[in-house]
């Protein structure tokens, strides 16, 4: 997590200052960084890994799949242009009868059964929510440079956490291991919330939860082509119902 946070915090600083993005400036605007950077980025990168430590990969999918719900409802009260409507709330009921048409009623019961780690989950779920949510508070600023921000606050708070718990200095990393955390770091962090807040910014933070519903189906996809896994029928219609819902969503 540590690593994770500080290598996308060095590779968005060097994006930002080769581009010549201007920093979020006010006492406002770093106050709404503060919390994205603990509800966005430290929280859901503890308690994310935390949980499916202890719960079935399956079942944190949908869990998380829940986040379009909470953005629905958060954006509402909170956002300048996210207001409920109906046709939203279908979107949103649709797509998420997909996942449970893909899962089944056995997505619900769980090897383990741990109930703190699937709470663990959901609030990681809910912490991404609220920082999107914030995100579109944001005034004149850049994608890059409110995430490099994000990270750079994110990597401030963690790093004396990670020199005193994990003594870094003591770690032995193997080749495989190394590029494992360069990859998560610089892609799946990096870039992945770089295109996270160009989104928000641009669409908004509900428009953005639907990823949620993408997760699951992708990693059917994924388990076909690389696992040699088959699809059923269930599994066909759930995709198309994923699909439907987002098209609702910004129709």
């Amino acid at each position: 997590m540590s690593f994770r946070i500080i290598l996308a915090g060095c590779a968005l600083l060097t994006i930002t200052l080769i581009r010549g993005s201007k920093f979020p400036t006010g006492i406002k605007n770093w106050n709404k960084i503060f919390w994205m950077a603990l509800l966005g980025t430290l929280f859901p990168f503890f308690l994310v890994p935390w949980g499916q430590k202890q719960i079935d990969s399956n079942l944190a999918s949908i869990l998380m799949a829940v986040n379009p719900l909470f953005a629905l409802i958060l954006g509402h009260f909170f956002s300048k242009n996210e207001n409920f409507s109906l046709r939203k709330l279908v979107s949103i009921l649709v797509g998420f009868l997909g996942i449970l048409l893909v899962f089944g009623e056995d997505a619900f019961v769980s090897t383990y059964g741990n109930t703190w780690a699937k709470l663990a989950v959901i609030l990681a779920g809910v912490g991404y929510t609220i920082s999107g949510v914030i995100a579109t508070r944001m005034d004149d600023v850049s994608a890059d440079s409110v995430t490099a921000s994000i990270f750079i606050l994110a990597s401030a708070i963690i790093l004396p956490f990670w020199i005193i718990i994990e003594k870094p200095w003591n770690i032995k990393l193997e080749t495989e291991s190394f590029f494992a955390l360069l990859h998560l770091g610089l892609v799946s962090t990096g870039m992945a919330f770089l295109m996270r807040y160009y989104i928000i910014l641009r669409a908004g933070a509900v428009f953005l939860s639907y990823v949620a519903f993408l997760i699951p189906m992708f990693g059917i996809f994924f388990g076909v082509f690389f696992l040699e896994e088959s699809i059923s029928f269930n599994t066909f219609i759930a995709v198309i119902l994923i699909l439907l819902g987002v098209f609702i969503g910004r129709k």
